[in-house]
């Protein structure tokens, strides 16, 4: 699994100059606080911070498909190990890629792999926005919740923040 995961990374790195090249494409880094509400699986109570990066580019005027790879670290779980996650995103933004605002809303939702002592598949959904300081780098806010269940579900809910590097 681990083989896996670095020949994607290394695939996605070497690629970063083409997708960063794509018209309204662009590749960002994030971090923040997630919480998991009292769960029956012991490792995944508490607080952790979940950081990474991703990039996404637009198909149509509105709908994008993006990716990303990050890791949640614990921070208040002595039982809780650090999980990996690379995820695949599709996203609908709500004004056009033409459009000359500096604020991009978006919603986006989809599959993600956690990995780390075992594997699992998890769903997650969020929204936010880009906000562009000049015309290729911006701020990054979105809200993102990953749900996996097995028998009882987990909740991850967590905020992030961000940079982002490209074209709007």
């Amino acid at each position: 699994m681990a083989r896996i995961l670095l020949g994607a990374l290394a695939a996605l790195i070497a690629s970063l100059p083409a997708i960063a090249q794509a018209p309204s494409s662009y590749l960002y880094v994030f971090g923040g606080p997630v919480v998991v509400p009292k769960s029956s699986y012991t490792r995944w109570n508490g607080d952790f911070i979940h950081v990474g990066g991703g990039g996404e580019g637009r198909l149509t005027d509105r709908f994008a498909l993006g990716g990303e790879a990050g890791v949640f670290t614990p921070i208040t779980n002595q039982y809780a190990a650090t999980t990996g996650q690379v995820s695949g995103t599709p996203a609908i933004h709500f004004l056009s890629r033409h459009t000359k605002s500096k604020v991009d809303p978006f919603v986006d939702g989809g599959v993600s792999l956690l990995f780390g002592r075992g594997g699992a598949l998890a769903v997650h959904y969020g929204g936010g926005m880009n906000y562009w300081l000049t015309r290729r780098i911006g701020l990054r806010v979105e809200f993102r919740h990953h749900i996996w269940s097995e028998e009882s579900p987990v909740n991850m809910i967590g905020l992030r923040l961000g940079l982002v590097f490209g074209t709007r």
